[in-house]
């Protein structure tokens, strides 16, 4: 029941961003406190923390949102983001991770056991939104190999162009990096979550496992998420601005729709907001979590180089 209640959150605040006739930050209050209600009654970790953290971003994007919060004050929204916006979403950031913290403290004594459940969630997402995308590897390569195949064909026989199996090169050619997009975008979160991101390993290698966590909780919290914040903030204004005007291809021969590849941007830093997340849980219930969890958080105390030592690869040079 209590999760059934963070899904009703969600659901209000995507209803919130389609318009319903209903004002945004009515819908967006609602479901932050719903969700705040379910996961204090201890509903899924996950499922809260997602819709805590969904809630807010429309709150802050809708433009009946926050938007219209400040009119209501009287406070002007342009001079107030020019000057505020980074301390408002550093404000709404400080609040969800007190509430998720509260949450927490009402999973005692298992806190440490519900943060990995919340990862092992997250990873779901993230893991299968990376898999389903790896398949857009196999159309990627039809449609290069026809679109080649068919320029090289059109030096021997030009009446091709008026067969059935004819397509604008054009659009052929932006359908590929329209693929070649999506795949990247949506395998950003899936490789990190396996750890096949490029690593400065001179360095880290040579740390011990507790310090190899720290750079990483460190790097998660102070680079990551914020960087993903911002990515997933203005790629959502860069694509809304693009449905709302149907943009279509530069070229005059190209493909329409412009919104869809657009809208992949925020979509897949979402997915890597997400890894990132899950990451700092395992960091945090390495660094200060039972030492029986350590196996099953510990997947950024290793090293990378295979032609390590065992013991090195396992441990590293510098034990604790």
């Amino acid at each position: 029941m209590s999760t059934l209640l963070c899904l009703i959150g969600i659901a209000l605040a995507a209803l919130a961003l389609v318009g319903v006739g209903v004002p945004a930050y009515v819908l967006c209050i609602a479901g932050f406190a719903l969700c705040v209600i379910g996961g204090l009654a201890r509903a899924r970790l996950s499922v809260a923390i997602a819709g805590m953290v969904f809630t807010v971003f429309a709150f802050a994007i809708a433009p009946d949102g926050f938007t219209a919060v400040l009119q209501m004050l009287d406070v002007n929204p342009k001079r107030f983001f020019k000057f505020y916006d980074g301390m408002s979403g550093f404000v709404g950031s400080l609040v969800v991770l007190a509430l998720t913290l509260v949450m927490l403290r009402r999973h005692a004594p298992q806190s440490y056991e519900t943060m990995l459940g919340a990862s092992d969630d997250f990873d779901k997402v993230v893991v299968g939104a990376g898999k389903l995308a790896s398949w857009l590897f196999i159309p990627t390569m039809i449609v290069i190999f026809y679109d080649v195949s068919q320029r090289k064909m059109l030096d021997f026989d030009n009446n091709i162009i008026d067969s059935a199996f004819y397509f604008d090169s054009t659009k052929l050619q932006e359908l590929e990096w329209h693929l070649h997009s999506v795949l990247f975008l949506l395998c950003l979160g899936f490789a990190y979550r396996y750890d096949a991101h490029v690593r400065i390993e001179l360095v880290r290698d040579r740390m011990a496992q507790r310090s190899r966590v720290w750079m990483e909780l460190i790097g998660i919290v102070f680079f990551l998420l914020t960087y993903c914040y911002l990515i997933v903030e203005f790629g959502w204004v860069f694509a809304n601005n693009s449905y709302k005007i149907d943009e279509v291809s530069a070229a005059q021969t190209g493909l329409s729709h412009r919104w869809i590849i657009k809208a992949m941007l925020p979509l897949g830093f979402a997915l890597l907001f997400t890894a990132g997340l899950s990451a700092a849980f395992r960091c945090v219930v390495y660094l200060f979590g039972p030492t029986y969890l350590n196996e099953r958080a510990g997947d950024y105390a290793g090293t990378h180089h295979a032609d390590l030592p065992e013991d090195v690869a396992v441990k590293g040079p510098i034990t604790d």
